[in-house]
């Protein structure tokens, strides 16, 4: 896996209702993982002193090769920079049409400029090409790409089995019992996805929707403000003004 790829995994990114004016964030902006600033790439290696009876050891100060279409499509994309990372992503695809890191960024982009049969086009380009992708199938799940609810939470449930520790598949779970309606195990979803990244604010948003629609106040209460707090530090996907109204409604 690339340096980027594993980037994107770590990092984080569908429509559905919920109550009041709030909308569950799905991946409409951000598809299954959240924008995330590249930064140096120091190594962290040390010297050890060996032991007597054993040769010295060479640490390798080799640092990650990142290829720098993809870094400056990643980095326009985290600064908001549409054009700029719409146009880096393409020449990446240029290059090599399947690579999954230029199909997942090119959705996002996709889906933050509104095109959704785009974004959902990338997807499925990506699933093509690998048909365990999670970000892809999370993004597919939750652009509505697959029609029969019952299969798509049956792929999901797949996939999260095979991949345990991708937390966007849990996060695109959430949102398929959302639609149907399962407000308690979309909450199980939500804090299972929550639980594996606790920073994202979208996971903190929708178990703080679930709860409430579970009228579980207090708790929803203090998810909301956890999602606004998070939102200070990463790009979110819900509003923090209907988010910020909601909790002002739920306080006692």
């Amino acid at each position: 896996m690339s340096v980027v790829a594993e980037l994107m995994r770590r990092a984080a990114r569908s429509k559905c209702s919920c109550a009041g004016a709030l909308l569950l964030v799905a991946g409409g902006t951000t598809g299954c993982w959240l924008p995330l600033l590249l930064g140096p790439w120091a190594s962290n290696a040390a010297a050890q002193t060996p032991a007597a009876d054993q040769p010295a050891l060479r640490i390798s100060k080799a640092q990650p090769k990142l290829d720098p279409v993809l870094t400056r499509a990643f980095a326009a994309l985290s600064v908001g920079d549409l054009e700029a990372a719409d146009g880096a992503y393409a020449a990446a695809l240029k290059s090599e049409a399947s690579n999954p890191d230029a199909l997942h960024g090119a959705a996002v982009v996709a889906l933050r400029k509104n095109q959704r049969e785009r974004a959902e086009e990338f997807y499925r380009r990506a699933v093509a090409a690998d048909p365990t992708d999670a970000i892809a199938q999370a993004g597919l799940s939750g652009l509505g790409g697959n029609a029969d609810p019952v299969a798509a939470e049956s792929r999901l449930k797949t996939l999260i089995a095979a991949q345990p520790d991708q937390h966007c598949l849990q996060f695109a779970l959430g949102n398929a019992y959302a639609a149907a309606g399962r407000w308690h195990d979309a909450q199980q979803a939500f804090f299972r996805a929550y639980s594996a990244a606790p920073d994202q604010p979208d996971y903190l948003f929708n178990l703080a929707v679930s709860l409430d629609h579970l009228r579980q106040a207090a708790l929803a209460r203090r998810y909301y403000a956890q999602a606004l707090a998070a939102a200070e530090q990463k790009p979110a996907s819900f509003d923090p003004a209907q988010a910020a109204a909601r909790l002002r409604e739920l306080r006692p």
